[in-house]
């Protein structure tokens, strides 16, 4: 009898983990469970995590981080200082009017967030604004290579996870237009588990961090290089 052929399983790039399960409401992509049963992981935390390493995890080490929305994406241990706020949790930050002075931070990380936010261009540059110059903030947001054009109705829906719009690739004029003067790198990553592929909008004051995806081969793409056309 002819033996079936091996199904390659690609591990979790978080823990490693090779057990995966199905998200909420059942919810596969292409037939694989999503979930890594191991950490909780799902697609957009592999990609980012992917996306995060390919910059140099030794570049963080003597920088501070704050991540909006615990998720494990990354790892606290690559920096020096590590904070995060949860949403109406004992340590809140409100990202449309953030209580920190400017460049509190090295490094910010905004994943799936900016979707339940009323006023997201509000948003945009109170996490610019306490971002320093010596690192950057990184900006995701759901599945924006699926439409043009983001559809915003002001005001939350729940059916949608109590999300203010659905975004389209218009983000990259929203955020040329709302950061003039930041430098802004769109980087793509496939998650391995499920073939998924994920973006995310790395927001710099310094051309070294714009410079650093592409010195490292990653799929990048320029939005906006600091007002320069």
């Amino acid at each position: 009898m002819q033996s079936q052929p091996a199904i390659d399983i690609a591990a979790c790039t978080i823990c490693g983990g090779m057990e995966f399960k199905a998200g909420p409401g059942g919810r596969l992509f292409k037939d694989v469970p999503p979930v890594c049963g191991q950490c909780g992981s799902l697609e957009r935390h592999r990609a980012t995590r992917m996306i995060l390493e390919s910059l140099g995890v030794e570049r963080f080490s003597d920088l501070s981080v704050l991540q909006l929305s615990l998720d494990p994406s990354i790892d606290r241990n690559w920096f020096r200082s590590f904070e995060y706020s949860i949403y109406e949790n004992h340590n809140s930050i409100d990202i449309m009017s953030i209580d920190r002075p400017d460049s509190a931070y090295d490094v910010v990380i905004c994943n799936h967030v900016l979707e339940h936010v009323p006023e997201d261009r509000v948003a945009m540059r109170e996490l610019s604004r306490i971002t320093s110059n010596r690192g950057f903030l990184y900006i995701s947001v759901p599945d924006p290579a699926n439409r043009a054009e983001t559809s915003d109705w002001g005001e939350p829906d729940w059916t949608q996870h109590g999300h203010y719009r659905v975004y389209g690739m218009d983000i990259l004029h929203k955020l040329e237009q709302t950061l003039p003067d930041r430098y802004v790198v769109l980087i793509k990553q496939v998650d391995p588990v499920t073939g998924r592929q994920d973006a995310g909008f790395l927001v710099s004051k310094s051309r070294r961090w714009h410079d650093v995806p592409f010195m490292n081969k990653m799929r990048a793409k320029s939005v906006c290089r600091a007002g320069q056309p």
